[in-house]
């Protein structure tokens, strides 16, 4: 006799199973049917010459307000890249004219012509002092500046929009938490740990290319030139805060790692500097020099990453004085390596307009935008005429 290891079911049994089954059928709802009221316009000849016109004045209205704005802005600006090319020390020469930019309403014809030098000067950084090449610019303004009075510094093609590069930060890190190591390899490479002298690898804070290739070229106050011989230097006093949004603020906050009491006790310490802040900390980080985000706006700025690979962060400003005409003097330590990347360095002093800072984007963007509009308004209202017929034509129609 045949043994069957499965017994038929009844076919009663099923229809009850299948009863039983949740349904897939999506619910019986307008949404999930696709029953949903839709609109779709047919845009007759008039339409699209009006749709087109008043896209066109809003945007052309736009563009022209900025070029409006940006000519009201008073900037000077200065290429100091290769300030450490100069041959001779400590004599000044004359700025090449295409170093140099102006915006003003009076000009400085007349007037002395923009001069740099080089020289040699030391730094000390916890104890250690170390000769670096500093660049002075001495220059004419025109033209009073009135506050607020905004100092930038400017780089050209530094990719800060590359893919990697605006991923490679750890946002838990520089908001205070002791990330691990292993942590710190997946978010901030390449740049993430440092082998020390005794092979232990070391988390670097902050981590990340971004905090790695920070700017570190060093301004001073600007200096008014008095006296026959322009040896009465008079500071104008600019501030290194109020430069960050308060939404970067927010971002940042002091770490928790511990941190060695001196510079003796490094053996002991889990975290080190990024590769290029070693001038920076030369013996590393310990309670008297550690590096606070929370309090280093200029920080701040720098991980604001820039959308093109030319752009401008602001490094100073002075909200209060007027920086009036006569000669001024700029010292700059320079550090930043901008031409090994083929790209420039530069200064940028400038005043605001309605509050707002210059934008030639928008006022670009605004003409270029509003002009085509225009043009296409242009040729509809051409083909209207030339070649019109009515609307109840079968061109109009939707062919399904």
């Amino acid at each position: 006799m045949a043994i069957y290891p499965f017994q038929k079911k009844n076919p009663e049994e099923e229809v009850v199973e299948l009863s039983e089954r949740p349904s897939r059928r999506p619910k019986d709802t307008p949404l999930n049917q696709q029953r949903m009221k839709a609109w779709q316009p047919i845009f007759s000849p008039k339409t699209s010459i009006k749709t087109f016109l008043a896209v066109g004045i809003v945007c052309l209205s736009i563009g022209a307000y900025w070029i409006v704005q940006n000519k009201k802005i008073r900037e000077v600006r200065f290429d100091y890249t290769k300030c450490h090319e100069i041959d001779l020390y400590d004599e000044p020469e004359l700025m090449p004219s295409e170093n140099t930019y102006r915006h003003f309403r009076a000009s400085s014809t007349g007037h002395p012509l923009t001069q740099w030098r080089r020289s040699n000067q030391s730094l000390t950084f916890d104890g250690i002092t170390k000769n670096y090449t500093m660049c002075t610019i001495d220059f004419f303004l025109p033209d009073d500046l009135q506050p607020p009075v905004l100092f930038y510094y400017h780089l050209t093609e530094f990719h800060q929009n590359h893919r990697k590069y605006v991923t490679s930060l750890d946002g838990s890190q520089l908001k205070g938490k002791s990330v691990s190591r292993g942590s710190v390899k997946d978010s901030c490479f390449p740049v993430t740990s440092s082998g020390s002298d005794r092979g232990e690898e070391k988390v670097i804070y902050p981590c990340g290319a971004i905090a790695n290739s920070i700017f570190n070229d060093t301004f001073a106050d600007p200096q008014r030139l008095l006296g026959p011989d322009a040896d009465q230097p008079v500071p104008y006093a600019m501030s290194r805060t109020g430069i960050a949004s308060d939404l970067d603020k927010q971002l940042y906050k002091p770490t928790t790692y511990p941190v060695p009491l001196g510079p003796d006790d490094n053996d002991s310490a889990v975290i080190v500097p990024p590769p290029n802040w070693a001038e920076r900390f030369p013996r590393g980080y310990h309670s008297g020099n550690m590096f606070n985000p929370a309090e280093d706006e200029a920080f701040m700025v720098w991980m604001r990453t820039a959308a093109s690979p030319s752009f401008a962060k602001l490094a100073m400003r002075n909200s209060d004085e007027v920086m009036v005409r006569g000669m001024y003097r700029l010292q700059v330590f320079s550090h930043f390596p901008a031409h090994l990347h083929g790209g420039t360095k530069s200064i940028i002093i400038s005043t605001t307009a309605s509050g707002m800072e210059r934008n030639k984007f928008l006022s670009t963007a605004g003409m270029a935008l509003g002009g085509i509009s225009i043009a296409l308004a242009a040729v509809s209202v051409l083909s209207l005429l030339h070649k019109s017929k009515p609307l109840k034509d079968h061109i109009y129609l939707h062919r399904g």
